[in-house]
């Protein structure tokens, strides 16, 4: 069964009704909501799920949209549970509390976190830009890695902080935190800080969300393989967000309209895995539903 994100379409309507017969009408009887949905919208869902008109996978935190963040300022790390601000972390911790809350009252089994950045200038783009240049993309991969790693002390103990205390509040709602790998390269965490978290935080309600367009544009950029982290945490895996991608890193495409090898993903997905379709605008409802056929001749 696949699940599309709501961040298809949310951008588009004013109500989560109109949202969901949108999403209905291509086919889908679950979808993963977004972080941009506003708390009218998300009570609109709710009163969906209730009269059992829709199902819902999973949420991306933020959900719903706390009523000082604006649509189109909606960020799943707006703020950030690496940071060395307390205030900042605090509301962090506190948001993700309330996706949580609102999972188990959906009855969704996952919340997808970000867990924040390293403050330092990204690169990620402009390597993406150079990498027809051999000589120009090695020298700026390696002062992205060089400055990364000069500004990210403190960072990970911060993550490693804020979701002990969001792994108990899970515990208690039932619902799986599922840490998702990032598409710029100063972001947490990469696959070494991933490997940390887990080594201090043991409890199964923590996992792994694998993206496969993030981690498509690492390997495109020579930052990591999908390999690599399969490998390692295909164990604690409880999620993946299907989309493809063009070129080097033009991703959230339909399934299907780029060049991706969605067979990498298909020894690690157990029955359990949630499928996720998470394709962004332009897409049509005629390319999502040809990406569903696609993903189904490849993955079953």
């Amino acid at each position: 069964m696949y699940s599309l994100s709501t961040s298809w379409n949310s951008a588009l309507h004013k109500n989560g009704y109109d949202l969901i017969e949108e999403i209905k009408a291509i086919g889908f009887d679950t979808v993963e909501l977004n972080f941009a949905l506003t708390e009218d919208m998300a009570r609109d869902i709710l009163s969906l799920v209730r009269d059992s008109k829709i199902k819902v996978s999973s949420l991306h935190n933020i959900c719903p949209l706390p009523k000082e963040i604006e649509a189109d300022e909606a960020s799943p790390d707006y703020y950030s549970l690496a940071s060395g601000d307390e205030e900042e972390r605090s509301l962090a911790i506190e948001v993700t509390k309330n996706t949580i809350d609102f999972a188990a009252t959906l009855g969704a089994k996952a919340v997808i976190l970000h867990t924040g950045r390293v403050q330092t200038k990204d690169r990620t783009r402009d390597l993406a830009s150079s990498i027809g240049d051999a000589d120009a993309s090695s020298a700026l991969r390696a002062r992205m890695i060089k400055e990364r790693e000069e500004k990210k002390d403190g960072y990970l103990d911060n993550v490693i902080k804020s979701l002990s205390k969001l792994v108990s509040h899970a515990e208690d709602k039932r619902v799986l935190l599922g840490i998702e790998n990032r598409f710029y390269y100063r972001e947490l965490p990469l696959r070494e800080e991933l490997e940390v978290i887990f080594n201090n935080l043991k409890s199964k309600t923590l996992g792994y969300w694998h993206d496969v367009g993030h981690a498509e544009v690492f390997e495109r950029l020579r930052l990591g393989t999908h390999k690599d982290l399969l490998d390692r945490f295909s164990s604690r895996l409880i999620g993946v967000h299907l989309h493809d991608i063009i070129g080097v890193i033009s991703d959230h495409k339909a399934p299907g309209l780029g060049t991706l090898d969605f067979s990498i993903v298909r020894p690690y997905l157990r029955e359990d895995i949630i499928r996720v379709i998470e394709v962004h605008q332009p897409a049509s409802a005629g390319q999502i539903r040809e990406g569903v056929k696609c993903l189904k001749n490849i993955l079953g």
